[in-house]
């Protein structure tokens, strides 16, 4: 893909990011989870650039997350579940942990979800 390429639809990656901007909402609530500025997303919207490999990483991590949740609980929690606080996360919520890196404990937290755990 080049830097000049708009995101292609049936890559991972182009369906990746197209499932995390809707799950954030909006360019903005996208850049502050992965840690750019809104202009930065609407220049990969518009296929001026692509994402740099540290921002590429955080949008798939976050679009698995996104689609795992959704295999776990109905769609319009999601985004509820990424904002409420979290025992299995030691009370921050879950975009806070993904925001800090912690991946895999956000996963273990969907993975208790899915076993029926409750804190």
């Amino acid at each position: 893909m080049s830097a000049t390429t708009p995101l292609q639809t049936g890559s991972a990656f182009g369906d990746g990011f197209r499932m995390l901007l809707e799950a954030a909402g909006n360019g903005a609530l996208l850049a502050e989870l992965v840690g750019v500025r809104p202009s930065q997303v609407t220049r990969w919207k518009q296929g001026v650039q692509i994402p740099s490999a540290e921002s590429a990483r955080a949008i798939m991590d976050f679009a698995y997350i996104v689609a795992r949740a959704e295999s776990v609980m109905h769609e319009k929690v999601v985004p509820i579940w990424l904002d409420s606080p979290n025992q299995f996360l030691r009370g921050s919520t879950p975009r806070e942990c993904i925001r800090l890196g912690r991946i895999a404990e956000v996963i273990g937290a969907l993975d208790a979800e899915d076993e029926g755990a409750y804190a």
